[in-house]
């Protein structure tokens, strides 16, 4: 399908707040996968799009959480500006034909236009696995920028931070290839993934 422009992400004096804008909109997307979420609002193919999403940013790939009858996640939170931290995610994800439950902490740094700075990824790291430290949780560390391209500089600091980089449509190429997507029906899920701003 073919992008529509957004009119929502902008104001008349094209002002747009990127980052915060990004950090609410990755925080209401991930909580969408939370099962009992996914009932109350009643829309299957975002939920579906959410739990690829998630997928994506705790594993690499869009399929790890494909199956929801056999992956459900009992329990997705987020924390908007922890600690100085964009986006804090926690996830228990129980294996229902083994019945293993697993917990993840997603920790996800949140660039408009800039760039990390200050050592922040380290920074912010070591902030992240002192609270984890001895709670059970697998830790993953992601750098999400809303530029088109992630410079050297990027690349560089997240692999020497051992954090995955991903842009927007890196993301989006991602979870819908070939163009195989289609509008759920959520003004505001198609207005920030499948509009253009």
């Amino acid at each position: 399908m073919e992008k529509k422009p957004s009119f929502f992400m902008k104001d008349k004096r094209n002002s747009d707040k990127i980052e915060g804008l990004a950090e609410a909109f990755l925080s209401w997307t991930l909580q969408c996968c939370d099962a009992d979420n996914a009932i109350k609002y009643n829309n299957y193919k975002s939920y579906k799009y959410c739990r690829k999403i998630a997928s994506v940013l705790l594993f690499g790939n869009p399929d790890s959480l494909d199956n929801d009858v056999v992956y459900k996640i009992e329990r997705a939170e987020t924390w908007r500006q922890w600690n100085k931290i964009d986006l804090r995610a926690e996830f228990e994800i129980t294996n229902t034909e083994t019945q293993e439950k697993k917990k993840y902490a997603l920790l996800i740094e949140v660039k408009g236009y800039s760039s990390a700075h200050d050592n922040q990824l380290g920074r912010y790291k070591t902030i992240f696995k002192d609270h984890y430290n001895d709670k059970g949780f697998e830790s993953e560390y992601i750098y999400f920028s809303c530029k088109d391209n992630l410079n050297d500089t990027e690349k560089k600091d997240c692999m020497d931070a051992d954090y995955r980089a991903y842009t927007m449509k890196e993301v989006f190429d991602l979870v819908y290839p070939n163009d195989d997507w289609d509008y759920t029906g959520n003004a505001l899920f198609d207005e920030f993934w499948f509009t253009t701003w």
